[in-house]
């Protein structure tokens, strides 16, 4: 009897343990490529001219990256660039091609209305927040307000559990058993639609797309320790 108790015991602290685990099991760090943007840059000419750079936290909940802050620098004394959003496109871990909208605190916007470029002068540094068109959702309505509500993200960037849908293709439940065993990284990409005008342009710009890598890291259970700084 001593000996049954004993397992049932042994069974409940391995549950509560495997519980603990998957509540902390949840975590990942994201960084850019720098290298690959960095060859590019030097194929167009522009390491003198242009920088890219995002800002990252040091690790993410699954459910918590929902847009990205992006800085474009102007490093030259005589040209300008244009960041043509309606050009630029974010995909998922699919490869699926997504619109990217920049958000504007109180953004009342229609979602299919055009874009305004953002103008970088000589020197300068454009800051952004921007995230994919199909994660945005209008406010409920108020029938007491006459004017339409703000746009709110309501949903993950890129949705990692969403791999480990049971009605989903295999190859997907492959990825994320790997991304979950931390065998294998995911990644997705921002294409940026950029254009450079200056004395040795063409009149409308000469038009640059840049394709930024964001690779995502599992991180093991144990980083999602309250102890563990975020």
């Amino acid at each position: 009897m001593q000996l049954i108790i004993f397992t049932v015991y042994l069974l409940c602290i391995a549950y509560f343990l495997y519980r603990i685990i998957n509540a902390f099991n949840d975590e990942y760090r994201i960084r850019l490529d720098e290298e690959m943007l960095k060859k590019q840059l030097e194929a167009l000419s522009l390491q003198e001219i242009l920088g890219v750079s995002f800002k990252f936290e040091k690790r993410y909940e699954f459910d918590k990256l929902k847009q990205l802050v992006i800085n474009i620098s102007n490093k030259s004394k005589s040209h300008s660039i244009y960041v043509d959003w309606d050009y630029c496109a974010l995909t998922d871990f699919e490869g699926r091609s997504r619109r990217v909208t920049r958000l504007m605190p109180g953004s009342t916007l229609d979602l299919f209305q055009e874009q305004v470029f953002s103008p970088i002068a000589p020197n300068t540094t454009l800051k952004e927040t921007i995230t994919a068109e199909d994660v945005l959702k209008r406010r409920d309505s108020d029938p007491k307000l006459p004017v339409a509500l703000e746009l709110q993200v309501t949903k993950v960037l890129v949705d990692i559990k969403a791999l480990n849908n049971p009605k989903g293709p295999d190859t997907n439940k492959r990825r994320y058993a790997r991304f979950m065993q931390q065998k294998q990284d995911l990644e997705f990409f921002l294409e940026l639609a950029l254009r450079l005008v200056g004395p040795v342009r063409s009149l409308g710009g000469d038009r640059a797309h840049l394709l930024c890598r964001f690779v995502l890291t599992k991180l093991p259970w144990t980083a999602g320790l309250p102890w563990n700084p975020k």
